[in-house]
């Protein structure tokens, strides 16, 4: 079976393994009170991501949204150039900001 887990790093990042696709977005999406407390600016590093769909880019968005609402930031680090290339196909970029060290 298809997961996508989560831990913080001693950088206090949160950082994500697995893919984060249709299959596995619900489940990391219920636990999303664990992930995404703490500091003002959240860190969300990719880099052991290994597959992203669409499900995957609306689930950074609505963590963006949800972070906005609280007067935090997301940062997002180590997106992989199919990341990029979704969320540029799908017009998001101005909301989805990525790094530019790419993964893969």
């Amino acid at each position: 079976m298809k997961s996508c887990e989560w831990q913080r790093n001693e950088q206090n990042e949160i950082v994500l393994v697995g893919e984060l696709d249709r299959m596995t977005v619900p489940a990391l999406w219920k636990q999303r009170k664990s992930w995404l407390s703490g500091e003002r600016v959240l860190t969300l590093n990719l880099r052991d991501v290994t597959k992203v769909d669409s499900a995957g880019v609306a689930m950074l968005l609505e963590a963006k949204r949800a972070l906005l609402a609280e007067q935090r930031e997301l940062v997002i680090t180590h997106a992989s150039k199919q990341l990029h290339a979704m969320v540029q196909m799908s017009g998001v970029q101005a909301l989805l900001q990525l790094d530019e060290h790419t993964n893969k």
